[in-house]
Formats: C-alpha cells, structure tokens, sequence
C-alpha cells in the first residue's frame, strides 16, 4: 500500500472487548487514551452509520498538496462548535493535543503517529493553519455540492425526520471584518430547513453576495434540492415575501409543491382582499394576537378568501387568502397571505405562516449558543466553511438526538451544544478497529499474565501510553 493511500486510511473505533483484550494477550496495542464520559462516543457512531463520513471524503479539494484528506478538516470543523471553540487556533491545544477528545472524535490512534497531529517528532502538517489553507480556496459551489451529498445520505438514513414534508427557506446575512491582510466582507446564506415540532433542521443551503434577489437564490436552492429529493418531495414551502414570483410559484404547484407566504402591500392580490372585506355577509373571525413587544397588543381577525388566482395576474396556481387585521387602539393595520392550494381555510394559513418563524428562532439560537456569525477575519472560503459545519453540526446532533432517550424532550431540540466531556477512571484501550473500557488494574494484570509477550514489545507498549500522558 502507498503511503497516500495509507493516509486515506480512516475508521470510527467501535467496542469490542473480546477482541482487544484478545490483542492485549498477544502484546499488541495501538494506543491508550483516557476516557471520557458524554454523548460524543454514540454520536461519532452515528454519523459512521449514516455515511457523513463518506460525504466529507468527497469534499472537492483544491489544494495542490493533499497529503492529508479533506474529511479530516471537515470532521473536525463539525466538532469545532461542539467543543465551544470560537476560533480555529484553539484547535490545536483543545481537540489535536488532549487524548480523551481524541478518542471522543474517533480518530485512529494509528494515524495520529502517522503525521496528523503534534507527535515527539514535532509539529506536523494537521494544524489550524492547514485547515484554513485547505478552505481558504473552496467556493459557494464545493459547499452547495457536498451538503447536497449530506442531505441524499440523511434523505436515505433517517427518513422519518422528513415526514412532515413541511419545508422553510429564508437567508440570514454574515460579515467578516477586515484582518491585517484580508478585507471586510459580507456574504448570505439562503437555508433550506424541513420542520419537526419548535424546530426547522436546516439541510441545503447556499452561499451568496449580500445583495443577490431572494427569489434568484430561492430558485437555485429548490432546484438543488429537488435534483436531489425528486420532484415533489418538499410538498410544502414556507417562504417570506422577499421570494414573490408569481410564475415561480406556477411551477412550484405544477411540480407539486405547495407554497405559503405573505403579499406585499401595493399588490392587487391584497387590495382586492381588503375590497371583498367590506362585502355585506362577509364575516371576520376572531385570532390570538401576534406575539410582539409592545403594549398594548391588538385584536386580531381574519378572514377567508378563496379562488384569488384572478387577483395575480402572473400567477395561475390556486390560491387561497388570508386577510389579517390588527386593531391597535390608534390605527388599523392589514396584512395577507395566500397558499397555492384551493379552498385552504384563513386559521390554516395563518398557522402555517406562524411556522414559518420558526427558522427565524433556529437562526437566533444559533447565534445566541452556537456563535456561528462570529466570524473572525479570515478568507472567504474559510468564512463558509466555519458556518457551514456549524449548520452541519447543528443538524447532526439533532438528528442524533432524536435516536436516544432525548428524542421525547422536543422542547430541547432547538438548544445550545452540549457540555463538555470529561474524563473518567478507565482506560480506552485501542487494537485495530476496536476498543473497549479497562480500569488501570485490569490492564496491568494483563501485561503481566503476558508479559513474556510485551517485553517483546516493549516500544509499542510505551508508544500507546504515551497517548495517555498527552504526548501526542
């Protein structure tokens, strides 16, 4: 085997005690690494099953050296925001030189005496550094590309958590400062998201300038997504204003995707709602109040309107209308909203609406606990990069979630990452693909039942516990 393919080389450990210890009696051992309590072990084991790993391996690379594959950086950024690393430096000391978290990230203690990380032979190339070098030239497309490759393994893994068919689209905007030798730059990302209850799992998305239309990114990002899903898969779009189009939406109903969203005022569509408003025998029906901060909150009422297809002239798709109205005590104001789907009643549209704003809360949560618009100086690449894998990772855990005894807690979904590992008495004790949990003592008492064995092995012995010691 070559040394290139002998670095592509990758697995996640899974426990196998017989088999180790089988090892163990023999006198081999790749390494020894504190362990460490948390979610990380499971989750790492997730992400093997659900083919995330084979979806970072396909990451285009642009570099002209490639001694180290792109999945490595990829994984790694994923752990970034889960360990609360707000930079890439803090890597380096946090996650490639502590030995529980190596064992927690599932990396083979083989290849970190390969040349992945800080070994007695000094520093060697899987640094911060590296990372931003291997992001540094990536473009809105890599990023777009291989999370369309995420989002075929999820669609294939975890088809349950698509069951809603309910899908939300909005952007949210990111700034890079200047650095001391790159410029202030400012990029939005339009992200794609299928609803779950008080949650909006983001799952495509697509990098853009600032200024690009809503409904030119909204039309790239749908299109992504269904040459992925197939047509007709996202049976309903949630969407705010900024992606009216009245033939998008056409074709939307046509592929048989359902649209809600808001009117803007000054359109026909609202102003006709508001004239048949004031129609003897038409009836407006009492809605909570919209939740605001500001006192006092106004009566709300709504009233239902169907067959409006009329009222937009370029839009042929159904359309079912929802006419709000806000008493506040001194003015009244209107608001509407239309779904491409006929005879849709106004308490459905405007709960489906109010869904809508759950993306918005995602994106806040994400701010607020997963810092992911805190954005150093960097290159663009690298700025993707950084919030790319926290959305992954966001995702991830979510997922993941859902396949443990949290899976009953919904309100927990839309959270900050979870705490830190810590270490624990035992010993992770590595062969091959393997590993399994031994106290000290009970690893001592298999040295010395075999110890004929291990004296022929003495380097490698003390090469494993060396990891132990954090000389890695």
């Amino acid at each position: 085997m070559s040394s290139a393919e002998r670095n592509r080389e990758w697995y996640i450990f899974t426990e196998n005690r017989a088999a180790v210890i089988a090892q163990l009696e023999r006198g081999a051992c790749d390494g020894i690494l504190p362990a460490a309590r948390g979610f990380m072990d499971n989750f790492a084991e997730f992400c093997l099953e659900a083919g995330v790993l084979e979806v970072f391996e396909s990451f285009r690379d642009p570099r002209a050296r490639r001694s180290i594959p792109m999945f490595f950086f990829c994984n790694t950024l994923v752990y970034r925001p889960l360990f609360h690393l707000p930079r890439l430096k803090p890597i380096e000391r946090t996650l490639f030189r502590s030995p529980y978290i190596l064992r927690q990230l599932g990396f083979n203690a083989q290849q970190i005496a390969a040349g992945f990380y800080q070994t007695e032979t000094g520093t060697l190339p899987f640094s911060a550094q590296t990372i931003a070098d291997a992001f540094a030239r990536a473009e809105a497309a890599d990023f777009l590309e291989n999370q369309q490759a995420m989002l075929r393994a999820l669609w294939s893994y975890c088809p349950g958590q698509f069951q809603t068919a309910l899908w939300a689209m909005d952007s949210v905007h990111f700034r890079v400062p200047r650095g001391a030798h790159t410029p202030a730059q400012e990029f939005k990302a339009c992200v794609l998201g299928v609803w779950q209850n008080q949650v909006v799992w983001p799952l495509l998305w697509l990098f853009v300038e600032p200024d690009e239309a809503e409904i030119t990114v909204g039309r790239k990002l749908i299109a992504a997504a269904e040459s992925v899903l197939g047509v007709g898969a996202i049976q309903h779009l949630l969407v705010d204003r900024g992606y009216l189009d009245g033939a998008w939406l056409t074709e939307l109903h046509q592929r048989g995707t359902r649209v809600t969203m808001g009117v803007r005022e000054g359109m026909l569509i609202l102003e006709e709602m508001q004239n048949l408003s004031q129609i003897a025998g038409m009836k407006w029906e009492t809605a909570a109040p919209p939740k605001l901060h500001v006192e006092p909150l106004p009566q709300r009422a709504i009233m239902s309107f169907t067959a409006l297809e009329a009222e937009w002239a370029t839009c042929e798709a159904p359309l079912s209308g929802c006419l709000i109205r806000d008493t506040y005590p001194d003015q009244v104001r209107y608001r509407g909203l239309v779904t491409t789907e006929p005879d849709i009643a106004a308490c459905d549209i405007l709960r489906d609406d109010r869904l809508r704003w759950t993306e918005e809360e995602v994106f806040m949560t994400l701010t607020r606990y997963w810092h992911f618009d805190d954005l150093p100086p960097c290159r663009l690449g690298v700025a993707y990069a950084l919030v790319h894998f926290t959305l992954v990772a966001f995702t991830l855990l979510g997922f993941y979630l859902q396949e443990t005894d949290a899976a009953a807690e919904i309100t927990s979904w839309n959270m900050a990452p979870p705490p830190l590992p810590l270490p624990e008495r035992e010993l992770a004790v590595y062969a091959g693909p393997y590993f399994t949990l031994l106290l000290p003592s009970e690893l001592i008492t298999i040295i010395l039942k075999h110890i004929d064995a291990w004296q022929a092995n003495q380097e490698q012995l003390l090469m494993a516990l060396r990891y132990a010691e954090g000389n890695t």
